[in-house]
């Protein structure tokens, strides 16, 4: 297909049209009937409907065929539809959550949740997936930090970019592969307040270091698409803002794909106060760079006006619409309409063993062993309980799993028995109180109580924001019950944000499992009976109360910071709370037990141009063989622009047979001393500069190393 030509054979309506993208009611439903008050809202005429050039959502194969077919034969010049959705954790087959994927620090793990999701996802017909999500988060009372890999622009930008390798392999005209839209552009994680769809406001470099990078290595790992935020920064929402979508995206990154609105977020212009109405914002739109447009008709009513006014150039339409045009090329489109689409092999494919097992694997790798006091794991010989709201729940899939079936999923009960765990008592209660006499004399015989907590999967993700994130409804209640009557306890933690957990610490243990997906609770049953060894790491910090919020790792200095020892009180500090996390980034427990020693740098001087290596010994002290992920963190102690105490600059999760010792070994190359600047440049000093490597955030060895400039010739 020759696109240039097409373009030119195009009909300015035509052109408008291949910009908006409407949901699949509008092409199968009977218009006047079904949908005449959304289609009157927009705007929109059957005309106006029948030119669009891709579909939001789609329900399965059977329908993707049937809005192609519908949409082809009253298509003039055969420009097929893109079908695009929100593939966030999986299709059928449901993964864990993305902060919990993140968790697992294991990088090959989110390519291989992306490579089940792009197969499952092409056999229904679906060209493009909305994932992932690439913006950094460090505020849990946002609900969306479910959706994102934590709190380190590193980390972020590693598994953003496992995630469009998985989903695109390289090829996207492939039936099995889908193009990746990275999203969202740019910062939606530091919305203030915590609050979903609220006011950014961060500095340029603070965009560049932070909140830039998960998008970036998305774009240099191949990303096809990019999906603008519902922010404004510097004032001007994302979706209308030049700088983001010309001069970075274009200029800096060399950006060639899409840049797509999120769901009507060109007609939000209008309330942002950014834009009078919808003819300017339409305005406002293409001169900035935006190209399709997401449930809104600002385009497809206001365009046509405004280029026959002069007011906005033929020439920018164009360019937006060759993208689009590029897209359906590269995906194959026009040689096949219903590209990927296949009802035979979505029901044979979807959620099937090989996928579940993959679910599985996943899963036993993202769960946090936040606290043992020795209770775990579970003993044969011992009898538990097993109560809580969730004690016998099958909702694990976690929000953004519109494809998955909870009712499918297996129980914790279930599980636990099938290894041959006694459970005495299982009981799904919001209060102690609700079990009967009988039930409370059962659970005190118990040699422990299995608490089953947390929240549901409607109180995380998008527009799920939260003040209080102490685990609600008074839950710690179970725990103080337990306390009173002398009993060993172990919480199980399902949510999908970092809780405040200041207040439930009494217990014996806890494993923090997020939403797991389809193969949740077989996941948590082989660790809680030690079958499989925890080896998740927290990738958000734990705050002690909401009050220190935003709290991370990664922090500024301050002019007078806060010494321990030191008894000055001028410093940055709190008087009621300490100011350091519950449980800090990099965080978690195994049932093995490691010991870092013996911190080596191959040369302590090093010039920009040099290579050194940075070596540890790990020993595993236990007798039992497990995963330990190494951390490598850098300080740059004096630089033009103040940097943090510490930054995640690599890391590596290796598997320890008992009692083994290992030597690690990391290098560092000046892309590791480096920084960017306000304009996105990087920016190399010499200087002095802490090596630190460890378990976590806060347990560390520490080097000093020096850097120098080259020496010139």
């Amino acid at each position: 297909m020759d696109i240039i030509k097409l373009l030119k054979k195009l009909t300015i309506e035509e052109k408008i049209g291949q910009l908006l993208q409407l949901s699949p009611f509008h092409f199968i439903k009977d218009i006047e009937v079904e949908v005449f008050g959304n289609v009157k809202e927009l705007g929109l005429t059957e005309k106006k409907i029948f030119s669009a050039g891709s579909v939001l959502g789609i329900h399965n194969a059977a329908e993707m065929i049937a809005v192609q077919e519908k949409y082809l034969r009253k298509s003039t010049h055969q420009i097929p539809l893109i079908f695009m959705a929100d593939v966030i954790h999986g299709y059928e087959t449901i993964f864990p959550v993305p902060l919990a994927i993140s968790s697992s620090w294991n990088p090959k793990l989110a390519f291989d949740t992306a490579r089940v999701s792009a197969i499952e996802a092409s056999s229904a017909g679906i060209h493009v997936t909305f994932s992932p999500m690439a913006d950094l988060t460090r505020d849990p009372r946002w609900g969306r930090v479910v959706e994102g890999f934590g709190e380190d622009p590193y980390l972020n930008a590693v598994f953003t970019k496992e995630m469009v390798k998985g989903y695109q392999q390289g090829d996207i005209s492939k039936d099995e592969n889908i193009a990746s839209c990275v999203k969202h552009f740019a910062a939606y994680g530091a919305a203030e307040g915590g609050r979903d769809y609220n006011t950014v406001d961060v500095s340029r470099l603070s965009l560049h270091n932070y909140y830039l990078k998960g998008y970036k290595a998305a774009i240099d790992a191949g990303a096809k698409l990019i999906m603008t935020s519902f922010n404004v920064i510097d004032g001007i929402p994302a979706t209308i803002n030049k700088h983001l979508l010309r001069d970075v995206l274009r200029d800096l990154w060399k950006f060639e794909g899409l840049t797509i609105t999120d769901y009507d977020s060109l007609h939000q212009v209008v309330p942002h106060g950014n834009a009078e109405n919808d003819r300017e914002a339409a305005q406002k739109g293409l001169i900035a760079g935006l190209d399709i447009e997401m449930a809104s008709s600002c385009y497809i009513n206001y365009l046509k006006m405004l280029i026959e006014n002069n007011e906005v150039s033929i020439e920018l339409l164009d360019e937006a619409v060759l993208r689009v045009l590029k897209l359906k090329e590269e995906i194959g489109l026009f040689e096949n309409p219903y590209k990927g689409a296949s009802v035979e092999k979505e029901s044979r494919i979807i959620r099937s063993n090989k996928h579940l097992e993959i679910s599985k694997n996943v899963a036993l790798e993202s769960a946090v062993l936040l606290k043992n006091d020795g209770v775990l794991p579970l003993s044969k010989n011992k009898k538990y309980a097993l109560i809580g709201p969730y004690a016998e729940t099958k909702n694990t899939n976690g929000p953004w799993s519109w494809h998955g079936k909870n009712e499918l999923n297996h129980t914790l009960k279930e599980k636990l028995e099938e290894q041959g765990i006694i459970l005495s008592l299982v009981r799904e209660v919001n209060h102690i109180n609700e079990l009967s006499n009988e039930e409370q004399a059962l659970l005190k015989k118990a040699d422990a109580v299995i608490f089953a907590l947390g929240e549901n999967e409607r109180e995380s993700g998008e527009a799920h924001s939260k003040v209080d994130i102490k685990i609600p409804r008074n839950q710690e209640k179970f725990i103080e019950f337990a306390k009173e009557q002398n009993l060993d306890s172990i919480i199980v933690l399902y949510h999908g944000r970092p809780f405040d957990l200041s207040n439930i610490l009494s217990t014996n243990a806890i494993l923090d499992v997020y939403y797991l997906g389809s193969m949740a609770n077989d996941a948590i049953a082989d660790l809680l009976t030690g079958l499989i060894n925890p080896s998740g790491k927290l990738t958000m910090s734990y705050p002690r109360h909401v009050g220190q919020i935003p709290i991370y790792y990664n922090y500024l200095n301050t002019g007078r910071p806060k010494v321990e020892g030191d008894r000055n009180e001028y410093v940055s500090y709190y008087l009621d709370e300490l100011n350091t996390p519950l449980f800090p980034f990099g965080y978690g427990l195994s049932y093995s037990k490691f010991r870092y020693d013996n911190l080596v740098l191959s040369k302590n001087e090093m010039y920009f141009n040099e290579e050194i290596t940075v070596s540890v010994d790990v020993h595993n002290e236990s007798e039992i063989g497990g995963f330990e992920t190494i951390e490598l963190y850098i300080r740059d102690y004096v630089a033009s622009i103040s940097r943090p105490v510490k930054e995640l600059k690599g890391f590596q999760k290796i598997w320890f047979a008992p009692h083994q010792r290992r030597t690690v070994e990391f290098k560092i190359k000046k892309d590791s001393l480096s920084y960017l600047n306000a304009e996105g440049l990087e920016i190399l000093e010499p200087g002095r500069f802490s090596i630190m490597v460890g378990s976590s955030s806060d347990h560390l060895l520490c080097l000093d190393l020096i850097c120098k400039k080259e020496v010139s010739l």
